[in-house]
C-alpha cells in the first residue's frame, strides 16, 4: 500500500479516537468548568493504547472482517474517553 493512504488511515483513525474527547473538553470550558481538560495528558495516551489493545486481541482471536472490529473499537474507546471526562467533571477531580 502507499505511505500516503496508510497515513490517511491513521489520521482517520486518530481522529474517530480522539476528537469527541476534546470536543467534550472544549464543551465543558464553554460551560465554565474549571480544568476541564486538565486529565487529556493522561486520557488521551491511555485511549490510543486500549485501541491498539484491543485490536491486537480481537486479530489474535480470529475474529473476521477486521475494518468493522477496528471501527467499533475505536468508536467505544472514543466513547468510553468521553464518559471519563464528563464524570471527571462530576467528580470535581
Amino acid at each position: 500500500m502507499s505511505g500516503i493512504f496508510l497515513v490517511s488511515l491513521a489520521l482517520i483513525a486518530l481522529s474517530i479516537l480522539w476528537v469527541p474527547t476534546y470536543s467534550m473538553v472544549l464543551m465543558l470550558k464553554g460551560m465554565g468548568v474549571p480544568e476541564a481538560g486538565a486529565g487529556l495528558r493522561l486520557i488521551l495516551p491511555l485511549q490510543l493504547l486500549a485501541a491498539i489493545a484491543l485490536v491486537l486481541l480481537a486479530n489474535a482471536l480470529g475474529l473476521g472482517n477486521p475494518a468493522a472490529y477496528t471501527l467499533a473499537i475505536l468508536v467505544l474507546v472514543s466513547a468510553t474517553g468521553v464518559v471519563i471526562v464528563w464524570r471527571r467533571r462530576h467528580n470535581g477531580a
